[in-house]
């Protein structure tokens, strides 16, 4: 979204500032932490959180526009074009790679029979493979517009916050904008990582942490920066990453004994290649 020069205001850090908050919110795991494992996996607790967030969301769209003229500032884009270049190479961070880069570890882990490595690994991409699904729908559904759109005729234009287009998510992406799905992938990898450091007692945890944290917070404000999505976009979005983060490694490891554990990491596998006349061929089986 464009703006004219001089129109920086203090809201620039808005986003910055919203992330942190959000980051303080006491989440589920953290709450139950002291109490007996519960079989259920989204309780009334997180129902009325993540209706407060939602709620608080709401509100968050009065400073979307604002905060998209400062980001979108042309005339300081124009004085600082290695920032657009670094906003790019951030934005590459997604939730494919995300998950494809754990489920590579995974596999590793499991051939070298490093159950560690495989358990941390298959927790911090299934933390951010059940919200991406979530996302996915939700965002098709809504279709809310992206601070800017390229209309029919090619032409990019500025858009409302509050431009709603039902379904057109799944088709146009224009029209996808809601939540953020780079919000929540980086912060539920660094929200799962730390809960896997918790669950260890990891050295050193207190400091690998937030600066986790801080590499997290690049990839969502890149997109801001890029005039990709809202403040309100990025705030749910990561409130869906710390939240799916906290979630599945809490409930993993109070239920080790979940179907999904169960069946990817119950049992050790032999994965690899085995040669004969015919050539090489891919196998996995029981250990």
């Amino acid at each position: 979204m464009s703006c004219q020069p001089g129109s920086r205001s203090p809201r620039r850090g808005a986003a910055s500032l919203a992330i942190a908050a959000l980051l303080a919110i006491p989440t589920p795991a953290a709450a139950q932490a002291s109490s007996a494992p519960s079989g259920v996996v989204i309780t009334g607790r997180d129902l009325g959180l993540i209706g407060a967030v939602t709620i608080g969301t709401a509100i968050l769209t009065r400073v979307d526009v604002p905060v998209a003229r400062v980001l979108g500032d042309t005339a300081f884009h124009a004085r600082h074009p290695g920032l657009a270049t670094a906003a790019r190479r951030a934005s590459l961070a997604t939730e494919t790679i995300d998950m494809l880069a754990g489920g590579t570890i995974y596999a590793i882990a499991r051939m070298r029979k490093d159950d560690g490595t495989a358990d941390v690994a298959f927790h911090t991409t299934e933390s951010v493979l059940l919200p991406a699904m979530f996302i996915q729908v939700v965002r098709g559904a809504l279709g809310r517009a992206r601070p800017y759109v390229i209309d029919d005729a090619g032409e990019k234009r500025d858009a409302d916050p509050y431009d709603f287009k039902p379904l057109h998510g799944f088709t146009s992406f224009n029209y996808r904008s809601f939540p953020s799905m780079h919000a929540m992938a980086s912060l539920a990898v660094a929200t799962a990582l730390t809960q896997e450091m918790r669950q260890r007692d990891t050295p050193h945890r207190e400091v690998i942490s937030p600066v986790l944290y801080a590499a997290a917070a690049l990839p969502p404000l890149a997109r801001m920066y890029l005039d990709e999505h809202w403040t309100s976009d990025i705030v749910m979005g990561a409130f869906l990453g710390v939240y799916a983060g906290q979630k599945v490694v809490g409930y993993s490891h109070e239920h080790p004994d979940n179907r999904l554990d169960r069946t990817f990491l119950g049992r050790r596998m032999n994965i690899g290649l085995i040669g004969d006349g015919r050539g090489l061929s891919f196998f996995v089986s029981p250990d």
